[in-house]
């Protein structure tokens, strides 16, 4: 397994989840401040808003991107098993779309969108929600978030399929949903993408159809136009001497 991974951007992401964070305080400390004259009250309730908001999301964001390991990496760890025909590219861009985690293999191309949050995820008639009491929901509005991870996904195929077209690659695109906490319960009907935990990953990759006529010109170009920008991460082969066999005196 290759892993290509753009960490420009990952410095990026953790830098704005730190200003987030500190942005957000700020605003919410000039709250307690303002209230302290009566004539400011009403103008407490600007930074009190806002500085929740931002707060909330700079929170949200250290969870994703200051966690160890991150997602990229549990995806690295799930995979590693694969040979080099498989390569995982973390955080493409692509225009102005970043694309989290892409798999590309024998038979095209994989989205996957990816998941990190605990607890019972439910999936019915298109709609995405977590079961759980208020209380928890409330504490929990700092961490991971689950969204709706099929309009993601659909989202980024199609996106990655305008990339392709524009370079003239035809090359089959799909995707799936993984949720990678070992502590998330599954109750999903009838989703728009395969849905699974982090240990039904590797099987379902090794039954992903494949592509015959995908030459490896086309690979290459694939690869080059999908991971462009990123930093590309070699696995170091460690090297070992042959023991030296001591002539006996």
């Amino acid at each position: 397994m290759r892993v290509a991974r753009n960490i420009g951007y990952v410095k990026r992401r953790k830098r704005l989840a730190r200003w987030g964070a500190l942005v957000g305080f700020a605003l919410l400390g000039a709250t307690f401040w303002l209230a302290l004259y009566p004539d400011f009250i009403l103008f407490a309730y600007v930074p009190l808003l806002l500085g929740t908001l931002i707060f909330h999301f700079g929170m949200q964001q250290i969870a994703k991107w200051n966690r160890n390991p991150r997602n990229d990496v549990l995806l690295d760890e799930r995979l590693r098993g694969f040979n080099d025909k498989y390569q995982l590219i973390h955080y493409s861009t692509l225009g102005k779309r970043t694309i989290e985690h892409l798999l590309l293999h024998p038979g095209g191309v994989l989205v996957l969108t990816a998941r990190e949050l605990p607890g019972e995820v439910v999936h019915r008639n298109g709609r995405w929600r977590r079961r759980g009491t208020g209380l928890g929901r409330f504490f929990g509005m700092g961490g991971p978030q689950l969204g709706n991870p099929s309009y993601e996904t659909q989202a980024n195929v199609e996106a990655v399929q305008r990339h392709l077209a524009a370079a003239s690659l035809e090359v089959e695109v799909d995707g799936a949903i993984v949720f990678l906490n070992p502590l998330v319960r599954l109750d999903v009907e009838e989703p728009d993408f395969p849905v699974m935990n982090a240990e039904g990953l590797p099987e379902f990759v090794r039954t992903l159809p494949v592509d015959s006529t995908l030459r490896p010109s086309e690979r290459q170009s694939l690869e080059a136009l999908l991971a462009g920008g990123a930093e590309l991460e070699v696995p170091q082969r460690v090297q070992r001497r042959r023991p030296v066999k001591k002539r006996v005196a």
